[in-house]
């Protein structure tokens, strides 16, 4: 009976602990760095976020503005960008159904995450039309 409730407790011990490793494994260590210039390029994800970090060392303006290869539509293409400061805050959002955002904000030092969520209407997800760069100034 006593094995039984040892087995039992770790089973559930287990179930508990499993949402918060995984919720652990998406730390700002783990983000990529967004830094100025062009990025790599990304996929649209249908609905699933990609999320960079940014460091900021002085007060300054940071542009991003997302862009599709030249010669590909962007019709169709819904992308948009949420950046959120150290403490989890939204300071600013972006988004565009023609795949093109621009977010403009004005930021005092310190590290920001910046959320970019897209979906397609055409396609697959090997497709270039879902393929797009941010271009980062600041």
């Amino acid at each position: 009976m006593k094995i039984k409730a040892i087995v039992f407790s770790a089973v559930v011990a287990s179930i508990f602990s499993t949402p918060v490793l995984a919720s652990l494994g998406n730390t700002t260590q783990d983000l990529p760095l967004l830094e100025r210039g062009v990025s790599s390029t990304q996929m649209l994800a249908q609905g699933q976020s990609k999320r960079f970090n940014i460091n900021i060392e002085q007060a300054t303006t940071l542009k991003v503005a997302s862009e599709h290869f030249p010669g590909f539509t962007s019709t169709g293409n819904r992308i948009s960008a949420v950046l959120y400061d150290k403490t989890g805050k939204q300071v600013a959002e972006a988004s565009s159904p023609r795949g093109h955002f621009e977010l403009v904000r004005q930021l005092q030092p310190g590290n920001y995450q910046l959320e970019v969520t897209g979906s397609s209407m055409g396609g697959t997800k090997e497709n270039s039309n879902n393929s797009y760069e941010l271009h980062v100034a600041y």
